[in-house]
C-alpha cells in the first residue's frame, strides 16, 4: 500500500543561501513525484551544509525543522518508505534523527 503524500507549499529559508541550494536540489530532484521532490531537495540541502559548517548550525537545523513539519510530515514518510531508502548509511542516520526528533517510525506504514 502506498503512502497518501501530498505535495506540498513553497518552502522559504531564513537565509539566502540555504534557499538558493534548496532551490538548486528541488529542480534536480525532477524524477521524484511533487511530493517528494521538497523532501529530496531538504535532504540534499542537508547533506551540503555539515560539510561547510558544524553539523549544529542554523542552517542544518532549519532543514530538519522544514522535514518535521506536520504539512511535511507525509513526504519524509514516503521517502523513508521506499525500497531504496536504508541503501546509503548517511540516509540511515538522518532517518533514526528524524525518528527521535518526530517521535515516530517514518518508515512504517501506517
Amino acid at each position: 500500500m502506498k503512502p497518501n503524500i501530498q505535495p506540498c507549499a513553497v518552502i522559504n529559508f531564513t537565509g539566502p543561501q540555504l534557499q538558493k541550494c534548496y532551490e538548486s536540489n528541488f529542480a534536480k530532484a525532477g524524477g521524484f513525484s511533487a511530493a517528494l521532490r521538497p523532501v529530496c531537495a531538504l535532504i540534499a540541502a542537508h547533506k551540503v551544509f555539515p560539510t561547510f559548517e558544524k553539523p549544529h548550525s542554523s542552517r542544518v537545523h532549519e532543514t530538519l525543522e522544514h522535514l518535521l513539519l506536520p504539512l511535511l510530515r507525509p513526504g519524509p514518510r514516503g521517502w523513508y518508505q521506499r525500497a531504496d531508502a536504508d541503501e546509503d548509511p548517511a540516509m540511515f542516520a538522518l532517518r533514526n534523527q528524524l525518528n527521535q526528533l518526530a517521535g515516530e517510525k517514518l518508515e512504517q506504514v501506517r
